[in-house]
């Protein structure tokens, strides 16, 4: 019974420096007495929670405030030499690394890319250096260390499935492969948590609420949040927006099955169908974007149809889980404004008046250079256990 008590204890202790660090991620240089209203608590619970995270090397005292009335006031902020968290995103094209602090300002970064397909081999062994590097530039800094993947995979052991844009990374154990590369303790989530992190962190109102993250590039992928914590992501993957059926009976998917969402409104998809409309094997995304915003008719046509199946499926999403806010995110984006509007109206023709009417709705579009990486770097910090006893 002492034992269980211990660990109660210990589980308050923990929660009460979570808290505080939490706060001062969203608002550096308040005091503690400013702290404990926020957290609708005594000051003698802030002190001590204040006191362990500067003995930790998380926080320094800053500044101190002077008052008409009272003791100045001393206020605190996170070190900027404190605990470094690394985050690696995978993406068939690149690898990129980042080393953040756990606001995930980044500190150092590393990137190989790849001007082809590179083979299993060649890709896990620069998985392993830019690991090997950023591990090495942290130091005894490192309090943690997470691994954004693509592709599916549906079992602890994190086996790949899935990985159209690099098939030969299906099969793959990422669990077994980081273990060794990274360490046991490394994290593995998939783009989408990775992306969620990176919009929670860095917009704050996306804190509050029910917020739904769609990203359109590649892949398509679906992740809620409410108040900050994540909602159906299993093992830190998201759902399979991208693999519901859309044309039933229809073209065949890298799945395996027919008529999936991503055969009909994903960047594969829509390049693809263009290419074959416009008999322009060659054609790449980025002409594809210009040529759309060029006005082209049959590139127009193709991106019209892409918009109206992706909004067609987000409204169907909205009408089974209303929620406050929708975030909208992935490469399909750099299309413009003129293909945003597309999915908006598809969205707001068909989502159920009284959940329209409470809803925000939200473009964003990413730095893939390093929002991925450093999504994955503020995943690790988030769960790094520094805040633990």
């Amino acid at each position: 019974m002492m034992k269980e008590k211990i660990l109660k204890l210990n589980d308050i202790k923990s929660t009460n420096l979570q808290t505080v660090l939490d706060i001062l991620l969203q608002s550096d240089g308040l005091s503690r007495i400013e702290l404990a209203r926020k957290m609708g608590c005594d000051n003698t619970t802030v002190s001590r929670a204040v006191k362990a995270l500067i003995d930790r090397g998380i926080v320094i005292p800053g500044e101190k405030n002077e008052q008409e009335h009272g003791r100045p006031r001393v206020t605190l902020r996170l070190n900027p030499e404190g605990p470094a968290v690394i985050g690696i995103s995978l993406e068939a094209e690149r690898v990129t690394g980042v080393i953040t602090d756990l606001r995930g300002e980044v500190r150092n970064r590393d990137q190989v890319v790849f001007g082809h397909a590179p083979d299993r081999e060649e890709f896990l062994s620069q998985i392993e250096s830019v690991i090997r590097r950023l591990k090495q530039s942290a130091g005894k800094r490192l309090a943690g260390i997470a691994v954004a993947a693509f592709g599916s995979y549906s079992d602890r052991d994190f086996v790949l499935e899935n990985a159209a844009a690099l098939p030969a990374l299906n099969g793959l154990n990422l669990r077994t492969f980081l273990d060794r590369a990274a360490g046991p303790d490394a994290l593995i989530c998939d783009h989408l948590v990775a992306k969620m992190s990176f919009l929670t962190r860095m917009f704050p109102e996306f804190n509050s609420g029910l917020v739904m993250l769609i990203s359109s590039g590649s892949g398509i992928g679906s992740l809620m949040a409410e108040n900050g914590r994540f909602l159906f992501a299993r093992n830190n993957h998201g759902g399979e927006l991208g693999h519901t059926i859309s044309i039933p009976d229809g073209p065949l998917c890298s799945c395996g099955r027919r008529g999936c969402l991503e055969t009909a409104a994903s960047l594969r998809a829509l390049l693809q169908n263009t290419r074959k409309r416009l008999r322009r094997p060659d054609l790449t995304f980025e002409q594809l974007c210009i040529l759309f915003q060029e006005g082209n008719g049959a590139v127009r046509c193709e991106t019209a149809s892409a918009a109206s199946y992706l909004g067609t499926a987000a409204a169907n999403l909205l009408n089974s889980c209303p929620v406050d806010k929708l975030i909208l995110t992935g490469r399909m984006l750099e299309l413009g404004p003129e293909f945003q509007t597309m999915l908006e109206e598809k969205i707001n023709t068909l989502v159920f008046p009284s959940i329209r009417n409470s809803l925000s709705l939200h473009f964003i579009r990413l730095d893939y250079e390093h929002s991925l990486a450093r999504g994955a770097a503020i995943f690790a910090g988030r769960i790094s256990g520094v805040c633990r006893p």
